[in-house]
């Protein structure tokens, strides 16, 4: 059985504005023609299968379409929601989709049970866990001695994760899958990631995931090993959403011959366009040679005139005319931030950031930590009684 682990498409999501549309159907039929070429039997994609909770008309349908050359490219499909997506929206008519090839596992407040999928003569179990809101999700169980535990990300998915090896144990021998949506300690961020929550309290011990055979991860962009294991890992997203990502972008394609995890290698997405941030004077990125291969890319401009510089973005633009970020990094022109930003544009930030970032502006001094958990807490009450 051959399996490949991506996640992160964000469908719906721009680049600094930027529509991504052409580049993400781009991705998908070349998704479609590697699992026809390898021969791939099932594709699992480990949350922010959207990048808003309510996706635009034209995402849904993109998302209609790749996963129909999917499954005609002849893979199965597992989807969780991540904390981008609406679990009850991407998890409309699971059932249904189920009989078709299609496995979204979206219940929040059910404890996840193992699902058997037999494809090519060979069986994996999937503990697959939609993300789940600490504040959202059914309050943890006490502790042994009675005390009780904090809502925080690792307690909810320590316990959906005890009940899928609970499952598992009732299950004749095969290989175990864990799919989860988490930010595992000692990974790497990019700056398009959104951070769940302050103080680190969306942290998860990599010992979480003991006992799984292999642990497909999403939610951070960067393909990466943790502790160095293969079978512990994130894909990362198909493509860059930030200029932090620099690095090259990949799936992960993993064997299950005669009832183990035998091979797990990465394949290169050859799509998509890549990033790159410049720094010099106006004329000389201009007129350096050296970046005529930039000139597909997305492009972030850093300047270092020491005067401002006239319609510098007009400028860069006609030898670079997907540059989207301008600032000046010499603060002797009096100008710190002059054409667009490195994050995403409002519409598409967290509530907590723009609420954070909203009492930093009418108070002068950025919120304290104990300020920042009653925003955090006030959110969570909110999202919990907001209509689904």
């Amino acid at each position: 059985m051959r399996i490949i682990h991506t996640s992160d498409w964000h469908l719906g999501r721009r680049f600094e504005r930027e529509p991504l549309e052409e580049d993400q159907r781009a991705f998908l039929a070349w998704l479609a023609d590697l699992v026809a070429e390898r021969q791939v039997d099932l594709v699992i994609v480990a949350g922010d299968v959207y990048d808003r909770s309510q996706p635009a008309e034209d995402a849904v349908a993109l998302l209609d379409r790749g996963l129909d050359g999917l499954r005609g490219a002849g893979a199965e499909v597992v989807l969780i929601p991540g904390n981008h997506d609406s679990a009850r929206r991407l998890g409309f008519g699971a059932v249904r989709q189920s009989l078709g090839g299609v496995h979204v596992f979206a219940d929040e407040r059910t404890p996840p049970t193992p699902t058997v999928l037999e494809l090519r003569g060979e069986r994996v179990a999937l503990v697959a866990v939609p993300f789940l809101d600490p504040h959202g999700a059914p309050p943890p169980p006490t502790s042994g001695d009675g005390a009780h535990r904090a809502p925080t990300h690792e307690s909810v998915l320590v316990d959906a994760l005890q009940a899928g090896r609970l499952g598992l144990a009732d299950l004749d021998p095969m290989p175990s899958i864990a799919v989860a949506h988490a930010y595992v300690s000692g990974a790497g961020l990019s700056d398009s990631e959104r951070t769940l929550a302050v103080g680190g309290a969306d942290q998860v011990d990599p010992a979480v995931f003991a006992g799984f055979d292999y642990v497909a991860l999403g939610h951070l962009h960067r393909p990466q090993r943790i502790g160095g294991s293969d079978t512990l890992a994130y894909s990362g997203s198909p493509l860059p959403y930030s200029f932090s990502e620099d690095h090259p972008k990949s799936v992960r394609l993993l064997e299950v011959r005669r009832g183990e995890v035998v091979d797990v290698t990465t394949e290169s997405v050859p799509v998509g366009r890549g990033v790159v941030t410049l720094t010099g004077t106006l004329d000389g990125l201009l007129a350096d040679p050296a970046h005529e291969r930039f000139v597909d890319r997305w492009v972030a401009a850093r300047l270092t005139d020491d005067t401002v510089q006239t319609q510098p973005m007009e400028r860069l633009r006609a030898r670079f005319p997907h540059a989207v970020s301008l600032r000046y990094d010499d603060p002797r022109t009096g100008a710190v931030v002059d054409f667009g930003s490195d994050g995403p544009p409002v519409e598409e930030r967290t509530d907590e950031s723009v609420v954070l970032e909203f009492l930093e502006e009418v108070r002068d001094r950025a919120p304290s930590d104990s300020e920042r958990r009653l925003v955090l807490a006030a959110l969570g009450e909110a999202h919990r009684r907001a209509p689904a």
